[in-house]
């Protein structure tokens, strides 16, 4: 496992991240800064994508499923992009409201959140994954900016005091939502999922 943390005192949050993957090797990157940190945040991403099962190229292949109860949607990215359109920032600026209502406000309180990205199945099955992770990442960075710019203008004893995990991940174009056989069923899988837990003591305190 490799992990690294930091500090970023520009956008208003105390940033800790961490990496998952195949390697055992262990490290620690600690960046201070003169400003006490407002809101602290810890990402925590997935193992890389690595399905070895072979795709096939059929557009129907992955049956449509659900989204999880509770998640919001953000859909729509264009095709073969991550970048965050105005409805999904709008979006952001409410999910960061809700998170700090119900955010962790003792210090070993922690509150969880998943982010996962999405994909259609057109394209290269052997690329399947990485865009997914982009579009996650994305919104993750876009609510952590978010978080850190609404904490700052909370009054000091409003602030949440505990901790923000946020899981990051991809599911490539295995969990659609609708069918990939209409171009509105592939706008509508090309999408981040954010799902969020309730607040309550961090699972390393327990």
């Amino acid at each position: 496992m490799v992990r690294s943390r930091g500090f970023g005192l520009r956008a208003g949050y105390e940033f800790e991240d961490e990496f998952e993957d195949e390697f055992e090797d262990e490290f620690e990157d600690e960046y201070e800064y003169e400003e006490p940190a407002r809101v602290r945040i810890r990402i925590v991403r997935g193992r890389a994508w690595n399905e070895a099962r072979e795709f096939e190229y059929d557009a129907d292949f992955f049956d449509p499923v659900p989204p999880p109860a509770g998640a919001r949607l953000f859909t729509r990215f264009a095709y073969g992009g991550a970048a965050l359109t105005a409805v999904h920032r709008r979006m952001i600026v409410q999910l960061a409201k809700d998170l700090l209502r119900d955010g962790p406000m003792g210090n070993v309180d922690c509150l969880s959140v998943t982010i996962v990205g999405h994909e259609d199945e057109l394209g290269e099955p052997a690329r399947f994954g990485a865009l997914g992770q982009r579009r996650a990442e994305a919104v993750t960075k876009a609510l952590a900016d978010e978080l850190g710019r609404q904490v700052a203008k909370l009054p000091a004893a409003s602030r949440p005091k505990g901790q923000f995990v946020i899981t990051v991940q991809t599911l490539g174009p295995t969990k659609p939502i609708r069918s990939n056989l209409t171009a509105d069923g592939r706008a509508l899988n090309r999408r981040v999922e954010v799902t969020a837990g309730r607040a309550g003591l961090c699972p390393d305190v327990i």
